[in-house]
This record gives C-alpha cells, structure tokens and sequence, in this order.
C-alpha cells in the first residue's frame, strides 16, 4: 500500500504536518475534547482512550487544553443525539487516527520518499477527520441545522461509518509500514551478523 497507492495530496513532510498544521491539529483535539465534555462522554472517552489507544495528552505532548469560546458556543444538544453511542465512538476513532500516524511519523527505518508520502497520506486521512467532526458538530448542536432528530441520526450513522472506513484504512496502512519497518530492521541484523562473520567492517 505505501509503495502502490497514489497519493492525492500535494507532498509535505512530516514537518510541515506536525509543526506548520500544529494549529488545525490542535483545534481539531480541542474540538473532540469539547465534544467529550459537553455531551456527557468525558470520563467515558477518556476511559477508552486510555486503555485502547493511548491519552489525549500523549497526542499533544501535554499541550492539550479546552478553548471556553468554543464550549460556551455550543448550543444545547437533543437528548436523542447527545445520548447515541456514537458520538462518543466517534471522538475516539478520531484520536485513534491521530495516534497511529503519529507512531510512524519519523521513523528512520522509512526513506525520505516513504516518509514524504505516508505525510501526504496522513494529511489527506486527518483533513477528511477534521471535515466529518465539523459535521459532526452540526448533527448534534441544536439550531444549526434544520433537521429532525431520525434525520439527525441518519447523518450521525453516516459519519460514524466514514469513521469505521477511515480507522481502517489508518490501520491496515499504519500496519503495513509497520511491517515494512520490522524487515528493514531484520535486513539490518543480518547484514550486520554477516559482516562480523566475514570480518568486515
């Protein structure tokens, strides 16, 4: 997958994602974050997170804070939505996302080429995360949009199941570059093994 598949994105390296996008990044965790306290799923997110896919405060190095502007602009949200399941499946899925290509971000077993690309890939995965969110947040805010609650759940069902896609594209390919990296690192082991048999420095 990182070898065949072709990117859509303009290339960036994964300084220019992880430092020049650190902003759009850091909203978009700000926003789950927001999303978990104000519809009930905090302690239950937080809880998920941490046993399955690691902390809020891993991702953001510690720098992870609520912005009161946007809570204090959410509306009050429909019993109906605010109690779904999903929502809170959701927010997760997406720090999951978050995490997995974080783990690869800059590993030195990848070459320049590879790292440019699985940027892109990145880029692209996390920028359809933050649009689905920004629904997201239009689905469950009262007086955003007019819809009624069943119509409200199909768009939610519709989001979570992008999500469901998302997750699994970001684990099948975070997987194979996994993969990609442990043979690089046994390819390594041997040559080295060989060059001491062989004396060779």
């Amino acid at each position: 997958m990182i070898a065949a598949a072709a990117p859509r994105c303009r290339a960036q390296t994964w300084a220019e994602i992880f430092s020049q996008n650190k902003t759009q990044r850091k909203y978009l965790l700000n926003q789950i974050a927001a999303l978990q306290v104000y519809v009930g799923y905090a302690k239950k997110g937080y809880e998920l997170v941490g046993s399955g896919i690691g902390t809020v405060k891993d991702i953001t190095n510690g720098e992870f804070s609520l912005h009161n502007v946007f809570i204090t602009g959410l509306k009050q949200v429909n019993p109906v939505i605010r109690n779904d399941v999903r929502v809170a499946e959701i927010l997760v899925l997406q720090l999951g996302i978050l995490k997995s290509f974080g783990s690869i971000k800059a590993d030195q077993w990848l070459t320049a080429d590879q790292l440019v690309y699985v940027a892109e890939v990145a880029d692209g995965v996390i920028g359809e995360c933050y649009h689905d969110l920004e629904e997201l947040l239009l689905v469950i805010t009262s007086g955003k949009l007019e819809m009624k609650d069943d119509e409200r759940l199909d768009r939610l069902e519709e989001i979570y199941e992008r999500m469901l896609d998302k997750s699994a594209f970001t684990q099948s390919f975070c997987s194979e570059a996994g993969l990609l990296i442990r043979q690089k690192q046994l390819d390594q082991v041997t040559l080295e093994k060989l060059r001491r048999y062989y004396g060779i420095e």
